[in-house]
């Protein structure tokens, strides 16, 4: 068994525990700290976190935590990835595009840039082979409320599904999205007109 799979499977050796609800991961700075800036800047400070050595996330979803830690030691994720001792989360029910864009949010709340090029990459894999609409409307409202106007990764990949899946435009739920959406319908046109003449 390589090292570093080793230390992850065991927590040998570690030095801050992150914990999310019920789930507790003993973790090691050198490879968390070198990743995120966030956990990086938690172990600097005088804050409770450096002092005490434990960084607690209570708002997040157990399971994309689970999935993010996973990365930190491994450099890649897979959905089926599940934590010890939580019960199944909304994760867990919720369709591969929606769960890659919010690992990708984690990786941005995080501050973790590796993961976010992961999740960037899943995401545009799975948007090719989508049938499930309503997976690809929820993960739509998910990239366009958790990520910023110029973090292009997630909403290139959307408008272009969009764009190569255009008969999805008769499904209420999309006309819905693209009504109460205002960047994704700019975002739709502009794209369109660099790829048709008008």
């Amino acid at each position: 068994m390589p090292l570093v799979d080793r230390l992850y499977s065991s927590g040998e050796y570690s030095d801050l525990v992150i914990s999310c609800r019920r789930e507790e991961y003993h973790v090691h700075r050198a490879i968390v700290c070198t990743q995120s800036e966030f956990f990086a800047a938690a172990c600097r400070t005088s804050f409770k976190e450096a002092q005490e050595g434990k960084v607690d996330l209570p708002d997040d979803d157990p399971r994309l935590v689970h999935i993010m830690i996973h990365y930190l030691y491994h450099f890649d994720y897979d959905l089926d990835l599940q934590p010890k001792q939580t019960s199944p989360s909304a994760a867990e029910m919720d369709g591969p595009l929606y769960t890659h864009a919010s690992i990708y949010a984690l990786g941005e709340k995080y501050l973790i840039r590796g993961l976010k090029t992961v999740a960037l990459r899943k995401f545009r894999d799975a948007a090719t082979a989508v049938v499930d609409v309503d997976d690809f409307v929820k993960a739509t409202l998910e990239v366009y409320t958790s990520t910023v106007e110029d973090d292009r990764g997630l909403r290139d990949a959307v408008v272009k599904t969009l764009y190569e899946n255009s008969d999805w435009l008769e499904k209420e739920n999309v006309q819905d999205a693209l009504k109460n959406v205002v960047p994704l319908a700019y975002d739709l046109v502009m794209y369109i007109r660099q790829h048709r003449i008008f």
